[in-house]
């Protein structure tokens, strides 16, 4: 059975996503047309609504598009944080400095961990601030910062 022009395309875009960090919608319209594919970016859009193409942050914060189930690279931790085994629920990684603590989330996250955090009460934090993908958290004084991220854990790592 022959595949549609729009078949042929999707596996194009998927191709493509899967071997090169594409930043932008331009971008990739561009790689297309080098292949042979003509089409619009509102035609695009609506591909990467039915393949569930998502723009997502890399370990170092910068956005690509990606294919669902693409394990994105995660940073190694450190002695100032902790890389998240969580990051699907809202956390990518967690840093300390004195008594705050970064939060990384996937854009559009931080509020919603923020809240979490907020109506959790979790002992040791006394706010948050939240911007589009990073938490502030700050804390009390002597705070353990063990038992803050195994509150984090136990709030966001459900299955």
């Amino acid at each position: 059975m022959k595949k549609s022009g729009k078949e042929e395309r999707q596996e194009a875009i998927e191709q493509i996503l899967s071997k090169n960090p594409i930043e932008s919608q331009e971008e990739l319209l561009q790689l297309l047309t080098e292949k042979g594919f003509e089409l619009t970016q509102a035609t695009l859009s609506r591909d990467f609504r039915e393949m569930k193409v998502a723009k997502t942050p890399d370990a170092t914060g910068n956005y690509f598009y990606r294919l669902p189930g693409i394990k994105l690279p995660q940073p190694k931790p450190d002695k100032y944080g902790m890389t998240s085994p969580f990051s699907r629920h809202g956390i990518i990684n967690i840093e300390f400095s004195g008594q705050l603590a970064v939060i990384k989330t996937p854009g559009g996250y931080a509020r919603g961990v923020a809240q979490d955090i907020d109506v959790n009460n979790i002992p040791g934090v006394m706010a948050t601030v939240a911007g589009n993908d990073t938490v502030l958290v700050i804390l009390r004084e002597n705070s353990n910062k063990v038992d803050i991220i195994n509150s984090l854990k136990l709030l966001f790592a459900r299955e």
